[in-house]
């Protein structure tokens, strides 16, 4: 077996069981203690786990909202993937909403050649689709979150109250099959569930380094999108849980070519 295989399964393990210890993984594996030792020292220094005396627990608790800074840096091959899918399931004429976040930018940054509208309360993706004069864009206003450069509250609220688009593509903060879809603040969690509300069709945008991890409000459960969008790097055990749950899931393959913008 592979070190890159057996840590994908280390990891389902842990995700299963949250806590496992080195002599039980080594027996389950059929490996040394040694090896298995290995693999947690190297999937710590990735910051997949924790170790443990003995063991190792996953790193799941999500306690704050990443700065935008902070998420452009993780996964960016990944976003781009799960961004330029999730373009393709837009057709001229649709309306659409994009959540805040860096996945929903790679979305926008595949958009430009459609005549669509687009309601977000990102403003970088604002001010980037604005520059297209073929995309009609609405902004849900609200007090400026300074961590996701987007728009929180009452008013943005209130805007989305007020429309209904073809698709909403919202992206999340960590994503696991029995704690649902999460969000470290109550005022992003309820945002995301309006937009959830207001569009025929939702689409999640999750990428796998987030699979696993849990935060205090949660938005949904995963069977409730219409589709989640992640890409090629979830084992096995973890899409076959998925599946058996009855998840509309599509792993985006790699790009082959940089999105537009």
């Amino acid at each position: 077996m592979l070190a890159l295989e057996r840590r994908e399964r280390i990891l389902s393990y842990l995700r299963q069981h949250e806590y496992g210890n080195v002599e039980a993984l080594a027996e389950w594996l059929d490996v040394s203690s040694m090896t298995i030792r290995r693999d947690l020292k190297k999937m710590e220094a990735d910051g997949t786990i924790r170790r443990t005396h003995g063991g190792a627990t996953i790193s799941q608790f999500i306690q704050n909202q990443p700065h935008t800074e902070q998420r452009e840096s993780s996964s960016p091959d990944e976003k781009a993937a799960i961004g330029a899918y999730a373009a393709s399931l837009v057709q001229d004429g649709h309306s659409i909403l994009l959540d805040a976040g860096t996945t929903c930018m790679q979305v926008a940054r595949n958009l430009t050649q459609h005549r669509i509208q687009v309601v977000t309360p990102d403003l970088a993706q604002a001010l980037f689709l604005s520059r297209f004069s073929n995309i009609k864009v609405f902004i849900a206003g609200g007090s400026v979150d300074d961590a996701t450069m987007s728009c929180l509250g009452g008013s943005a609220d209130r805007f989305l109250d007020s429309i209904h688009v073809d698709i909403s593509f919202i992206g999340c903060t960590s994503w696991d099959l029995h704690r649902g879809i999460t969000s470290p603040t109550e005022s992003r969690s309820l945002q995301k569930r309006k937009m959830h509300r207001r569009a025929n069709t939702t689409v999640v945008l999750a990428d796998s380094k987030k699979y696993g991890q849990y935060s205090f409000h949660k938005i949904m459960n995963l069977s409730e999108p219409d589709l989640i969008i992640t890409d090629q790097n979830l084992s096995e055990t973890d899409v076959e849980a998925m599946k058996s749950a009855n998840v509309s899931l599509y792993q985006a393959p790699p790009l082959t070519d940089k999105p537009i913008g």
